[in-house]
């Protein structure tokens, strides 16, 4: 799947609002591609600029072939990257993405690292710590399946590494005529500088990466969120209810002693609230019921909004009468409760169905719903404000509403 089918079409426009210095994980794909390819860019400043200098300065210290190869691979990588940076800020202004720079970018990183870390001796420790921040950071900004399939190649060729170290196949850290220590062991000075400035690198690029992880992680936490919670009451909204219900349904069923108990609330005249008061006041109605129900449920039971002014609560481990008793003390604190509204007292009132698993013709959830729903119906028609339980709930009365 391409970032043009997850991320909409590829000829939208740069958005007005757009700014470098807000999170990466709110911008285009294109746009976080431009910021990775400009890290990517480090790499081989760093290391060319580097390995320049030590040419000019200690020639002595590096074995001449393999320190132009290297040189030559970074002033390659430098050049391709700025080739399609150049590029993407062009192209930025027509398309939203540009594929073939993430593999640019994922494929010259992995080559630039795994080809400086072999040739000096250090793919084990600096080698392994920067693929492993650039996995890190690229994991949140460009597509996962790539970055997984270039770590799969890293670890595939660290272990080729290890292979060869451990056979002595090949010269061990080939870029060094002589290692860049002191005759006491201690770190030639221009080496420690290169260490420093490279864990400065890393502080910096670590940061980054979890500034884009965080935010991905409050996203997946707020979606989780909006996918179980209604966002006007904050109760668990009706499919993550049943959800719940089926699984504390099946608990009662394996347990022998076990049972469930399911009560459904309906605020009354509710719709004479919206039509009197205004929506908004209808809300805060909705709010005040919600908060009451909380405040009555213990903390294993579940509390739901199932749709509209209905409310559904479930009750594990209750007989059919605690389930009422709880209804009952709910209904007088409801029936009690005046919510202020632009000055105005509004009062309200809610009806109860009440039903409990085990029971005759409740074989499943849906039974159990059916046959609360069923006596609040009986509740509603019988005159509103109060509990009625699933036993007197015949469904050949006629009720008519007082």
């Amino acid at each position: 799947m391409t970032h043009q089918k997850q991320y909409g079409a590829s000829n939208s426009a740069p958005s007005e609002e757009f700014t470098w210095l807000s999170n990466p994980l709110d911008w285009r794909p294109i746009d976080r591609l431009i910021l990775l390819a400009s890290l990517v860019m480090i790499a081989p400043l760093l290391f060319g600029g580097t390995l320049l200098t030590t040419m000019l300065f200690a020639a002595d210290y590096l074995v001449p072939g393999t320190a132009c190869l290297l040189l030559g691979l970074y002033a390659v990588h430098a050049i391709v990257l700025s080739a399609y940076l150049f590029l993407a800020l062009q192209r930025r202004h027509q398309v939203s993405d540009w594929p073939a720079l993430e593999n640019v970018i994922i494929i010259s990183f992995v080559i630039n690292v795994l080809a400086s870390s072999y040739a000096t001796g250090t793919h084990f420790t600096e080698g392994l710590l920067l693929i492993f921040l650039g996995i890190n950071i690229t994991s949140a900004l460009a597509n996962i399946r790539k970055i997984h399939r270039a770590y799969v190649f890293v670890c595939i060729a660290m272990a080729i590494f290890a292979v060869i170290d451990f056979t002595g196949a090949l010269t061990s850290a080939p870029l060094f005529a002589k290692p860049p220590l002191k005759p006491d062991g201690s770190l030639v000075v221009g080496w420690l500088v290169v260490q420093v400035t490279l864990a400065a690198i890393l502080l910096a690029i670590s940061h980054i990466s979890m500034a884009a992880i965080s935010r991905w992680v409050e996203r997946e936490n707020l979606y989780r969120e909006m996918s179980t919670i209604d966002g006007l009451t904050r109760l668990t909204n009706r499919r993550s209810f049943i959800e719940r219900g089926h699984s504390e349904f099946s608990r009662a069923r394996r347990i022998s002693a076990g049972g469930v108990a399911c009560v459904m609330v309906d605020l009354d005249h509710f719709k004479r609230i919206n039509d009197t008061w205004g929506h908004h006041a209808g809300d805060q109605v909705l709010v005040a019921a919600s908060a009451i129900l909380m405040e009555s449920a213990r903390q294993y039971d579940e509390v739901g909004r199932y749709g509209g002014e209905e409310f559904a609560i479930l009750l594990p481990g209750v007989s059919l009468e605690t389930a009422a008793a709880v209804a009952e003390r709910i209904r007088e604190k409801i029936a009690t409760t005046e919510v202020e509204v632009d000055g105005n007292s509004i009062s309200m009132s809610a009806s109860f169905g009440v039903a409990c698993y085990p029971a005759p013709g409740i074989e499943d959830l849906n039974d159990l719903l059916k046959a609360a729903d069923k006596a609040l119906y009986v509740a509603k028609e019988s005159g509103r404000n109060r509990v009625v339980m699933a036993e007197q709930a015949d469904p050949d009365t006629d009720w008519t509403e007082k």
